[in-house]
């Protein structure tokens, strides 16, 4: 009943590099389908603006916020330039 069990040793964590390209001083673009309609919400009397975006290739989709009302619909294709 009493077993002695040893522990596993640690494993090192699976590392995946990012494959967008360019430096912190430079832009950085990617492209992708904008899934979702732009909603509005409120936050200290401030409105901001959001929506859900896809990239190619990829399983997820990822929030999108935006300081100013863009003029986007479901279904665009939208390039988005950052830092």
């Amino acid at each position: 009943m009493n077993e002695q069990k040893m522990a596993r040793t640690a494993q090192k964590p699976n590392v995946i590099k990012s494959q967008v390209g360019g430096s912190l001083d430079q832009p950085i673009k990617i492209t992708g389908i904008l899934t979702s309609r732009i909603e509005t919400r409120q936050k200290e009397n401030q409105p901001y603006y959001y929506g859900f975006f896809k990239l190619e290739n990829q399983a997820g989709e990822y929030p999108v916020v935006f300081k100013s009302k863009p003029d986007l619909t479901k279904g665009n294709t939208v390039e988005l330039i950052g830092n």
